[in-house]
C-alpha cells in the first residue's frame, strides 16, 4: 500500500516468482512507471491498481498473506500514527487470517509530529488490536530494514533521519469489522475509476 515508484513490488516479483504482488497508490502517475517497467522486466506476477487506501476493493479482502507499508506521508501516515478507521480498517481487512501487516514509518517535527519512536506503536497496540491488527514487534528500523524496502523516498529522506519498524499480525477473522462488530462505511466504499482491465 502507497507502493510509489513500485521498486519493492517489481523486487519481490522478480525475486520470487510464485508471489502475486499487487502495487496499490493513490497516485497513477507512479504506478503508470512502474507498470511500464514491469513490462520491460517481462515480470507477469504483479499488478497495478490506482486506489486510495479508504476505496481498496472489496474484491482484495482477505486476498494476503503480507501488506507493506514502506515510508508513507500524507493521509495514510497521518491515518496510521492517528489510527483512522478509514486507514486501518482497509489495512486489515487486505489481510489473511495470521498474515502480516509491516510498517516502516519516519514521522519527525519537521513533518508536524513530535517524533515518532517503537515506544509510541506500543502505545498505540490496543488501538491496532481493535481492527484485529496484533503488534509484534515494533523497534528502531536497521539500515538493511530499509535498504531492504527497495524505497527511492528513503533515499531521498536520508540516513540520518529515525525510521521505525513495526510488524501486525492480523489476529481476527471479522473480515471488515470494526471492533463494534459492524461494516466499516469507509471501507463500504467502492470505487470503479482507474480499474486495471
Amino acid at each position: 500500500m502507497g507502493a510509489g515508484d513500485c521498486g519493492y513490488v517489481l523486487y519481490r516479483a522478480r525475486t520470487e516468482p510464485s508471489t502475486f504482488a499487487i502495487a496499490l497508490d493513490a497516485s497513477p502517475d507512479a504506478l503508470s512507471d512502474g507498470a511500464w517497467r514491469a513490462k520491460r522486466m517481462r515480470i507477469t506476477n504483479a499488478a497495478f491498481l490506482v486506489e486510495g487506501v479508504e476505496r481498496i476493493p472489496n474484491e482484495l479482502t482477505g486476498l494476503a498473506d503480507e501488506v507493506t507499508v514502506h515510508f508513507p506521508w500524507g493521509s495514510l501516515l497521518r491515518g496510521l500514527i492517528a489510527v483512522d478507521e478509514r486507514v486501518l480498517s482497509p489495512l486489515a481487512t487486505l489481510l489473511k487470517p495470521d498474515g502480516e501487516l509491516r510498517l516502516l514509518l519516519s514521522a519527525t517535527p519537521r513533518d508536524g509530529y513530535s517524533g515518532l519512536t517503537p515506544d509510541d506503536l506500543w502505545a498505540l497496540a490496543g488501538s491496532y488490536a481493535e481492527y484485529g491488527l496484533e503488534l509484534a514487534e515494533a523497534r528502531v528500523a536497521t539500515r538493511v530494514d530499509i535498504v531492504a524496502s527497495r524505497s527511492s523516498w528513503a533515499k531521498r529522506l536520508g540516513q540520518r533521519r529515525p525510521v521505525v519498524l513495526a510488524r501486525y499480525s492480523r489476529c481476527s477473522s471479522r473480515s471488515g469489522l470494526t471492533s463494534a462488530g459492524t461494516a466499516s462505511a469507509a471501507h463500504l466504499i467502492h470505487s470503479t475509476a482507474n480499474r486495471p482491465s
